[in-house]
């Protein structure tokens, strides 16, 4: 008897403190970014490291194409298409990653839930060596974001110098946009969304 009282208390205190009790599980308190990031340990693998940052939207792995400063004696450098320094000279006096980062922030919070973004390159390596690259390419980038009156797609030419830094990890250190016909270029895209 004694025994069934001790059983009896304790079946009722687990009851009653809901020890068993299935939780609802607790919201994430940041929500994470995807990251298809791969160590950059070749040329190619920054270029997928840039289709995957722009995909994803992802600010961070964005950045990391790009030449770490801490890392290598090399600094980041954007060169605008003529038109888009002639028209913007301001913005891209001083263009560097802080830039570079203010610009993809400002973008991907205009582009909705379910919104696409990418980037396509056709092009190819004109120099690969062992401690440095140039990559020759068309482009096509393409954010489907809600702001009127600015084109969701840009066009045009661009030319990547890249190299390996002290870690051996390579990245774009110099970055020149090359306008083609009409078309809206990257170098555009970039200095509406720089503020």
């Amino acid at each position: 008897m004694k025994v069934l009282k001790i059983l009896s208390f304790f079946h009722l205190f687990f009851v009653s403190c809901g020890l068993f009790k299935v939780r609802e599980p607790e919201l994430p308190t940041e929500v994470s970014e995807r990251s298809n990031w791969r160590q950059p340990v070749t040329a190619d693998i920054v270029l997928e490291n840039l289709r995957n940052a722009i995909f994803d939207r992802n600010t961070e792995n964005y950045i990391r194409c790009f030449v770490d400063s801490n890392f290598s004696s090399r600094r980041f450098v954007f060169v605008p298409t003529q038109e888009a320094q002639v028209q913007y000279p301001e913005i891209f006096r001083g263009w560097d990653l802080a830039s570079e980062r203010n610009y993809f922030n400002n973008i991907k919070a205009n582009v909705p839930a379910g919104g696409i973004s990418e980037l396509i390159l056709s092009g190819n390596f004109q120099s690969l060596g062992v401690d440095s690259a140039i990559y020759y390419a068309k482009y096509l980038v393409s954010f489907q974001h809600s702001v009127k009156d600015i084109p969701q797609s840009a066009k045009g030419e661009l030319q990547f110098y890249l190299a390996p830094d002290r870690n051996g990890n390579w990245s774009i250190y110099r970055w020149i946009d090359v306008k083609t016909q009409s078309e809206f270029s990257w170098s555009d895209l970039k200095a509406k969304f720089s503020y």
